[in-house]
C-alpha cells in the first residue's frame, strides 16, 4: 500500500509542477518590453537610439553643429 500512496505523491507532484511551468510561461509571453528607439542616418547608415538628436558621425562634423574633424 505504500508504494501506491508513494506515486500518487509523485504523480500529484508532476501534475503541480507541470501546472507551474504552464502557467509561468503564460505569463512571461504576455510582458514584452517596449521595443527601443532606433533610427539609422541617412548620411552614414549608423543605426542609433531615437533619443538622440543626432547620429554619433554626424556630431562630430561641422555640419551637425559639432566641433567638427574626429576627435
Amino acid at each position: 500500500m505504500n508504494a501506491h500512496v508513494a506515486s500518487g505523491r509523485v504523480a500529484a507532484s508532476v501534475v503541480l509542477a507541470m501546472m507551474g511551468l504552464g502557467l509561468g510561461l503564460l505569463l512571461m509571453g504576455s510582458r514584452r518590453s517596449p521595443p527601443l528607439p532606433v533610427a539609422r542616418c541617412p548620411i552614414h547608415g549608423i543605426a542609433y537610439d531615437a533619443e538622440l538628436e543626432v547620429c554619433p558621425d554626424c556630431a562630430k562634423t561641422d555640419a551637425a553643429g559639432g566641433k567638427g574633424g574626429t576627435r
